[in-house]
């Protein structure tokens, strides 16, 4: 019996796995099975799943009590499965017989019923692209980096972005030290066994992909010394570029996770109503809503009364558009984010509070 009861979990599991998630706006996720019919709506992404799964428990109790095969379980060239059907339809026939499904004796066992919205015919969500047109905001530019540069790249913004604590020092010398144009040093006689094995590994991967023109690690004195590549975009990279990476890279695992449908754009060159020019570091749609982040690795103070205007051009609330400062103290960020209407954060805890706002439950 219990490998008759596998054969339902298997089928409720592989089913689950096709499900797809859309938001329609705030507080107002769905989750459907096209191929079954069935669509639900709820205000949060679990109640979503856990919606869908019991139409989906309730759809297939009254297939199965109808007499008919799921999708996915015709065939028989299992013989556990190929059983488990022809047990199935001998029950629901003897309970019908004897008029127990038909709820004419005590006890009867009701047809379960699946309440399941008629999928809407909501218009399709406009594109990053359209939705900026619509605004007159004209792209002018958008980055066409090479795929294996790019997944070089994004590996490296990852690793930084991941392990920043015990990076910090590291990137603060090597950022300094892109404005001299000269070796740096750093010395890690202080540092604890996690700095030194994140920042040697690091400057490894870095002189690995010629990033760095130059990189020594004498373990004795336990020092660093280092040269970073002038080209251009190494100096972009490295001075921000990694940053912008990492935010989109974490966004777009973290809405994967979800089945969440979305769009990710990084480094749009656009042309503002008024004709300013200016970059837009991370533009973001999941279902019909909008986001939009801008990450800075070094000082923002100049930069953030202009980001607070560009929000009101964009359409878009204090929620929906992000500030994302290297290594920001998260009160101070709750102090600049009521003072200038931005949702302010760090590195750290950016999807944290992307995510209270795309479920409904940031304050």
């Amino acid at each position: 019996m219990l490998r008759f009861v596998g054969v339902l979990t298997r089928y409720l599991e592989k089913s689950m796995a096709q499900a797809r998630y859309d938001l329609l706006g705030p507080g107002r996720f769905v989750a459907e099975l096209p191929e079954l019919g069935l669509r639900v709506e709820a205000s949060h992404l679990e109640a979503a799943r856990e919606s869908l799964q019991e139409a989906l428990e309730a759809w297939l109790l009254d297939t199965l009590r109808a007499g008919l095969t799921p999708p996915g379980l015709e065939g028989a060239e299992d013989p556990v499965r190929t059983r488990f059907l022809a047990l199935t339809r001998e029950i629901w026939r003897l309970f019908k017989e004897s008029g127990e499904v038909e709820g004419t004796k005590a006890g009867a066992v009701p047809a379960p019923s699946t309440r399941v919205q008629e999928p809407s015919r909501a218009k399709k969500a406009p594109s990053l692209e359209e939705w900026l047109k619509g605004l007159g905001i004209q792209v002018v530019k958008k980055p066409q980096e090479e795929e294996e540069k790019e997944k070089v790249l994004t590996r490296l913004g990852l690793f930084l972005g991941d392990r920043y604590p015990s990076l910090e020092k590291l990137y603060e010398r090597l950022k300094q030290s892109l404005s001299t144009k000269r070796q740096f040093e750093l010395s890690l006689s202080e540092a604890t066994q996690e700095e030194i094995a994140n920042s040697t590994q690091f400057c490894t991967m870095l002189k690995q992909y010629a990033l760095l023109t130059s990189y020594h690690y004498k373990s004795e004195e336990r020092r660093i010394r280092a040269k970073a590549s002038t080209e251009g975009w190494v100096q972009n990279f490295l001075t921000g570029g990694w940053l912008e990476r990492y935010v989109a890279e974490r966004l777009r695992k973290f809405l994967r996770s979800r089945n969440l449908a979305h769009e990710v754009a990084v480094g749009y060159q656009v042309t503002l109503p008024n004709g300013d020019t200016m970059e837009l570091d991370v533009l973001l749609r999941v279902g019909e809503r909008f986001f939009w982040f801008e990450a800075k690795t070094g000082d923002f103070q100049a930069h953030i009364a202009k980001y607070a205007g560009l929000k009101k051009v964009l359409g878009l609330s204090a929620r929906e558009s992000f500030l994302v400062l290297l290594g920001m103290d998260k009160a101070r960020a709750k102090e600049l984010s009521a003072l200038h209407g931005l949702t302010v954060v760090n590195q750290a805890n950016f999807l944290d509070i992307f995510q209270e706002v795309l479920e409904g439950n940031a304050a």
